[in-house]
């Protein structure tokens, strides 16, 4: 579909969902209602991260630039940075909204970095202070900041997500992320724990399976084994996506409040273009083909 057409489908899907479940003053119960609606902010912010702004800055330039036929009462940045913060827990609902309708048996996690400065400064950085922590990434390297923690099913839609200190073990965060999950969870070596996966299968039913090391035996056969390594590499698709479509490990955020906002909105953001692959018949992680431009 064409961007304008896109624009609409988005306003239409956000309207649709804002009325449902925050109709006019439930979010606000005194005062004057903002002249941008909360639809339409939500809009602003969902296809300005597709298109691949990563700043309010840039986000809201061009809407006003391109697309202020489209949203007549766009404001000052400041009262557009400080309505899309407020709306961070809106974005979380909306997300749980879609994700629900798309539960699976079959489930990938991992995690990957989010450094909050550059190493060199990490014992300088001031930034979230008692929060950030030091961890370890990929290659062994260290880095200061957190790790976010996903969840995907098996067309690769985020079913869940969660942010953590970059010290805090990813077995740690798996019970928070699978509560109410059944069905199969595929992981990496990070995951193997025999107790953790003797528990999950007879709480819940829910079978953690963890690649073996080459020569290592295995009751699986080929094709299965086959099955469960490309369901798994979808999870480093999604990542790889957030990281370079959505900037997700750029951490201009300076408190945790704006943080969550910038990382909801991002999840979201994903989540919409899944979404609307689904629908227009096209792979559900190519989003190349989503819009023409």
């Amino acid at each position: 579909m064409n961007l304008n057409d896109f624009i609409v489908n988005v306003f239409c899907e956000t309207d649709d969902f804002m009325k449902k479940f925050f109709p006019d003053r439930t979010l606000r119960t005194r005062g004057p209602l903002p002249q941008l609606a909360d639809s339409e902010v939500l809009t602003i912010e969902i296809v300005g991260e597709i298109l691949g702004f990563d700043t309010d800055k840039k986000i809201l330039n061009f809407f006003k630039n391109f697309y202020r036929h489209y949203f007549p009462n766009l404001a000052s940045r400041a009262n557009f940075v400080r309505h899309t913060a407020n709306l961070w827990w809106v974005k979380q609902r909306f997300f749980d909204h879609i994700a629900e309708r798309f539960t699976d048996i079959i489930l990938v996690l991992d995690s990957f970095p989010m450094p909050v400065c550059r190493f060199a400064r990490a014992r300088f950085c001031k930034l979230f202070k008692g929060l950030a922590t030091y961890g370890k990434e990929l290659g062994n390297q260290t880095f200061y900041g957190f790790r976010l923690h996903l969840k995907i099913n098996s067309v690769g839609m985020i079913q869940g997500f969660d942010l953590a200190a970059a010290n805090v073990h990813d077995i740690k965060m798996l019970p928070e992320l699978t509560a109410s999950d059944r069905g199969l969870l595929l992981g990496d070596r990070a995951y193997l724990s025999e107790p953790l996966r003797q528990e999950l299968l007879a709480k819940q039913a829910l079978e953690l399976s963890v690649p073996t090391k080459y020569g290592e035996p295995t009751k699986l056969d080929a094709g299965q084994l086959r099955f469960r390594k490309r369901i798994r590499r979808l999870i480093e698709t999604v990542g790889s996506q957030l990281c370079q479509r959505f900037f997700m490990k750029k951490v201009w955020a300076r408190d945790l409040w704006h943080l969550t906002n910038r990382i909801c909105r991002k999840i979201l953001a994903h989540t919409f273009c899944v979404l609307f692959c689904l629908r227009e018949g096209v792979s559900p992680l190519n989003f190349s083909k989503l819009i023409a431009i």
